[in-house]
């Protein structure tokens, strides 16, 4: 029997909040029945939702699709707070271009894994706390949490103690519907203060951290303003940290929800890394993605979206695309052609995959060595309003 069709016009994005992190069957029907359909975003603004592989890698990558539209002056928007406009992720090219290569060098492959040794070593830090705690034991709280807050904390050379505060910030800034605009607005406000107030110490005190760089691009020939000084700062934190987290426990929850994926790592730690790919290809965890303006009529999904039209590529989709994969619905943890895009395509395309992966595979090798017998000790509670779908908690026992 045919999906029913999940979408009308005034149907407001996101989707009704599902737990776990399984293939939403609404995507599902969307790629079969509307490959784009008309939704109405949070901010009540119309807008085209994409859910195709091969059309949300022509939306990431065509530049008639614009980023900088979506966040600045009169048009569309995804919700009634605009956050970082003047970030890269809100820029097109040739501003993104600039911008862009200047934090890049730092986030090279051959640069990360001058980084996994430390990163290896905070896991097993983590899990000693974790061990002493006593089980059950709430990974998310004690593990997925402060690692990749820490590593961030560290790159860009905030102290570790201001994490906690860094992380309320973090998680305000990635709303959809969990708390008011003007919590949204705070967060921003008490974030930029805070990291303009960083920047003035590392001026004063620069050391070998991803600031100090920034900061000497700021200075040296004025090659970033302030705004985009601190926007930076802001968006490493913001993506790199809760973006990495909710991934990390998505990850567990899937490997522990049957028992025989974990055990699959436990016996063949060598298939970590292509573990990690098919876990991000699988896992659903965008409920959303960047919005777009189109900048001129283009026919796209059997559509032609008009100049001034908003649009949303749901990579998660775009994952579980019967067109790009072989069975997409089956979680296979040996899977080896995998051109997913959970990281983005395009010009886009996330500058700290590479730190993401190092994080993910390094936390993976951990618990697998340290605890083998791990088990989930109860269901996890899971976010809801925000821009991802993750566990909350994660309880387990070994």
């Amino acid at each position: 029997m045919p999906d029913a069709d999940p979408l009308t016009a005034d149907t407001v994005f996101p989707l009704p909040h599902h737990d776990g992190l399984g293939p939403l069957p609404e995507f599902a029907a969307l790629r079969r029945t509307r490959p784009c359909a008309r939704i109405r975003l949070p901010s009540g603004d119309p807008a085209w939702l994409v859910t195709r592989y091969a059309d949300v890698r022509t939306v990431l990558a065509d530049p008639r699709f614009s980023r900088s539209r979506a966040t600045r002056g009169p048009g569309p928007r995804m919700a009634g707070v605009t956050t970082l406009p003047d970030s890269v992720l809100a820029a097109d090219p040739p501003e993104h271009t600039r911008l862009r290569r200047i934090v890049a060098p730092a986030f090279t492959a051959r640069r990360v894994e001058t980084l996994r040794h430390g990163v290896a070593r905070l896991v097993d830090d983590l899990l000693d706390e974790v061990a002493a705690h006593g089980h059950p034991a709430d990974l998310v709280a004690l593990f997925t949490r402060p690692l990749p807050l820490t590593v961030l904390c560290d790159l860009l050379g905030a102290p570790r103690q201001d994490g906690r505060r860094l992380e309320a910030w973090c998680d305000a800034l990635r709303n959809l519907t969990a708390v008011p605009d003007s919590a949204v607005t705070a967060a921003v406000d008490e974030m930029t203060g805070y990291l303009a107030a960083l920047i003035g110490t590392k001026r004063s005190h620069p050391a070998d951290d991803l600031l100090s760089l920034l900061i000497r691009a700021h200075d040296d020939g004025d090659r970033l303003t302030h705004g985009e000084l601190v926007a930076f700062a802001l968006v490493l934190f913001a993506g790199g940290y809760g973006t990495t987290a909710d991934r990390l426990a998505g990850m567990l929850h899937l490997l522990l929800e049957e028992p025989g994926r974990y055990q699959y790592l436990r016996e063949s730690p060598d298939r970590i890394a292509l573990a990690v790919e098919e876990l991000l290809r699988y896992a659903q965890t965008n409920v959303q993605a960047n919005l777009r303006v189109v900048t001129e009529d283009i026919d796209l999904g059997g559509v032609t979206l008009r100049a001034g039209d908003a649009v949303m590529a749901v990579n998660s989709s775009a994952n579980h695309d019967e067109a790009a994969f072989e069975d997409p619905g089956r979680l296979d943890l040996g899977r080896v052609r995998n051109p997913h895009l959970a990281f983005g395509h395009g010009v886009h395309h996330c500058v700290g995959s590479h730190l993401a992966r190092v994080q993910l595979q390094e936390a993976l090798a951990g618990l697998v060595r340290r605890f083998p017998t791990l088990r989930a000790a109860a269901p996890p509670l899971w976010k809801t309003g925000l821009k991802t779908r993750a566990p909350r908690t994660l309880p387990v026992a070994w």
